[in-house]
């Protein structure tokens, strides 16, 4: 199934992403099991207790959440990778635009 896209250009960089209109369903649950997995829990009694959390989740979470919405990253020179690396070396302007481009909206039934 082809998804719509929609283009935005990065304002610092130039960089024009080609990006979804909405998440698959595989997408949201792939976003979701980066923060369950970064939970740690045990028994005291019959109460869980919190034993630990992954305090980088949330990085985590951002990142995959724009890999998961770009289908395409093109500069002056072409197709750029999309890749977390191609993300960090982003101006952080331009990832901001990125995110708040992301899909928010369920796809239309038609």
């Amino acid at each position: 199934m082809e998804r719509p896209t929609t283009e935005v250009e990065l304002p610092i960089s130039g960089i024009k992403a080609v990006l979804y209109n909405y998440y698959l369903r595989g997408d949201s649950k792939a976003i979701e099991a980066i923060m369950l997995g970064s939970v740690e829990f045990k028994q005291k009694g019959s109460e869980p207790e919190l034993k630990k959390i992954d305090v980088t989740y949330r990085a985590r979470m951002d990142d995959k959440a724009v890999l998961l919405a770009i289908k395409e990253l093109i500069d002056k020179d072409g197709k750029l990778p999309i890749t977390v690396e191609t993300l960090d070396n982003l101006p952080d302007e331009d990832f901001k635009m990125l995110q708040n481009s992301l899909p928010n909206k369920r796809p239309k039934k038609k």
